[in-house]
């Protein structure tokens, strides 16, 4: 990994405009990643790939981190104040060689991967009306069995769903990083995701 130059933020950040914020992910690492390759970096799992991403972010601009947030309850905008450090995630488990997991929950046993950017890529292209959440979990899946018997992903139960997704929040903490804050004005506490990669080129 490499520090980008001030050329190379500018043009990323115009590009950043006017793509998705997975893209722009991918973008900052291709551009810092040169030994990696434009799949290798896709296929990072989420919590990978925003690893990778505060370690960028570090080695460019130190540990601080400064933001705000806009109040849900009064509008009041809230400053807040981190450290990289506070935001690194152990890994509750480590992959198999292969990259795959288990899960058994009732009468099912699944294998499944930890989602990636093209996996959100692919699911909101052609899951727009659908739960996104759900169809990410679906996306994962490897093989699933139902009392031994080989089983279509698209019929598994609501339940069974939910509990893969749970475990795979587990297995890839760093995915999702939530702040929780308090408004100074009105004393209102709400939970905030923060996103690397729209913290890095400034975007809301």
């Amino acid at each position: 990994m490499r520090s980008l130059k001030a050329a190379e933020l500018l043009l990323l950040w115009e590009r950043g405009l006017n793509i998705p914020l997975w893209e722009l992910g991918q973008a900052l690492l291709a551009a810092a990643c040169p030994e990696m390759d434009q799949a290798g970096i896709a296929e990072l799992s989420i919590g990978e790939r925003d690893s990778r991403l505060l370690q960028l972010r570090e080695r460019m601009f130190g540990s601080d981190l400064f933001n705000t947030a806009i109040c849900p309850q009064c509008s009041q905008q809230v400053e807040w104040k981190n450290r990289i450090e506070d935001f690194r995630v152990e890994q509750s488990s480590d992959p198999s060689l292969s990259g795959e997991f288990n899960l058994k929950t009732k009468d099912y046993l699944l294998c499944f991967r930890l989602p990636s950017s093209m996996d959100i890529a692919l699911v909101i292209k052609h899951h727009r009306n659908h739960s996104m959440p759900k169809e990410l979990a679906k996306r994962c899946i490897v093989s699933a069995l139902h009392d031994g018997e080989a089983y279509d992903p698209d019929l598994l139960p609501d339940n069974v769903l939910l509990a893969l997704e749970r475990r795979i929040e587990e297995l890839d903490q760093q995915a999702e990083i939530r702040i929780d804050l308090i408004c100074p004005q009105c004393s209102h506490q709400w939970v905030a995701l923060f996103d690397i990669a729209s913290f890095f080129m400034g975007r809301d």
